[in-house]
């Protein structure tokens, strides 16, 4: 009698000591929809101040600059400043619930700032740069007051914007990053296409980071030496594509996640410039403004479309070749991620070096009647002799940009803060 009843507190204690466990466990796992939830918010409203900022650097090339509540200014600081608020509002939550011992905030998931703030990595690194881009945005406008138009990105509040976009770009990737690790570590996430929720996040943004880098093609103008001119936007174009690229298998160690990330830049690229030179048509009929002679008309800009579709084939590559190693040494590649990058940096770097110039010319021999932008035709030029002479400088590059792809997809596939 006296083992049965000991028997049966057994089970009892048992019972509640596993019902504890699924209670934390879903405690925890409603500390991450937290996290995750709030992601995806700032995701949509950063892609929404992407979305402007392509229309605002036209607005200036096109129209001009006469104020400041302009309405692509709206659609970026909206964004901005309502990431930003959703950034501390989580901060603040996430530091709360530290000092209450909540399960799932503790030193192994979130950073300790200025003594007092515990959260994410991810959500202090957004957090601050979206501070940056919001102090940056009325000096800039005082900038503008002082000298007039100026749409390059080398102005000093521009580049501090550019700084506070870069925070905002690594913040929102340590978010998706963490989250994406602890669903890994569980395994009990759902997938789609093999990528879980936070997965996607990250190539979402890793698309929209390139594609807001596309612009470089006019906004890297060629260095003059003499009577040589070295273009310069092959250089940012790399970098990017080919760090996102090789971190997109990196982190999710998933055959067709830079393909994935391909598409989702093309389907960007489409919708940005669709949209943009439609709103700037809306925007002059709206407030009886008149497009600047030196400029001419927006028209659909169809090479910064198919400079993601070159990508999209260096994708396709790479997931094959990820596909190859995988079925040779799945351990390996589990374990070490993608290897023999060096090939496919090399290549992007060749790819976009000497492509863009041979679509530009294309086109203008094709489609003579195809409207193109004025800012494209004067930048992207071939000068076949000068470009060979920059060929040890974008091996160097592509190699750079793979080793980082490498290095920071580690980071990024580890990170649990």
């Amino acid at each position: 009698m006296t083992q049965s009843v000991a028997h049966g507190d057994t089970n009892e204690t048992s019972g509640s000591s596993q019902d504890s466990g699924v209670s934390a466990y879903h405690v925890v796992r409603s500390e991450r929809r937290l996290r995750e939830g709030g992601g995806w918010l700032m995701l949509y409203f950063l892609l929404q101040a992407e979305l402007g900022l392509a229309w605002d650097r036209n607005w200036h090339d096109f129209i001009g600059r006469d104020q400041f509540w302009i309405p692509p200014h709206i659609l970026i600081y909206s964004g901005i400043g309502i990431a930003g608020l959703i950034a501390l509002t989580v901060v603040l939550l996430e530091t709360l619930r530290y000092r209450k011992q909540a399960p799932g905030v503790d030193a192994t998931s979130t950073v300790q700032v200025l003594r007092y703030f515990h959260a994410s990595l991810g959500y202090m690194l957004l957090g601050f740069g979206a501070l940056t881009d919001l102090c940056a945005a009325p000096f800039d406008n005082y900038w503008h007051e002082l000298y007039g138009i100026d749409v390059t990105l080398w102005s000093p509040f521009h580049l501090m914007g550019t700084f506070g976009g870069i925070m905002i770009g690594m913040g929102i990737i340590y978010l998706f990053a963490s989250e994406a690790a602890y669903t890994r570590k569980k395994d009990a996430a759902r997938r789609w296409l093999g990528l879980t929720s936070a997965e996607w996040g990250m190539l979402i943004f890793f698309a929209g980071f390139i594609e807001f880098g596309l612009p470089a093609m006019t906004a890297f103008t060629a260095i003059s030496l003499g009577p040589w001119q070295f273009p310069t936007y092959p250089i940012p174009l790399t970098l990017g594509g080919v760090l996102l690229l090789v971190a997109a298998v990196q982190v999710t160690r998933r055959i067709g996640a830079a393909t994935i990330m391909a598409c989702l830049l093309i389907l960007l690229a489409l919708i940005t410039q669709s949209f943009v030179p439609w709103a700037l048509d809306i925007a002059v009929a709206h407030f009886g403004a008149v497009f600047r002679v030196s400029v001419g008309v927006p028209v659909f800009n169809i090479t910064l479309v198919l400079i993601p579709v070159l990508l999209l084939l260096w994708a396709i590559a790479m997931d094959s070749a990820a596909y190859w190693q995988r079925r040779h040494d799945a351990q390996r590649f589990v374990e070490d991620g993608l290897h023999g990058v060096w090939f496919f940096g090399v290549g992007i770097a060749m790819t976009l070096l000497f492509i863009p110039a041979l679509i530009v010319q294309l086109l203008l021999h094709v489609t003579p009647t195809l409207g193109m932008p004025k800012d494209i035709l004067l930048v992207v030029t071939p000068v076949w002799l000068s470009m060979l002479l920059m060929l040890p400088l974008m091996v160097l590059v592509g190699l750079g940009s793979a080793w980082l792809g490498l290095t920071f997809g580690d980071i990024w596939r580890w990170n649990e803060r």
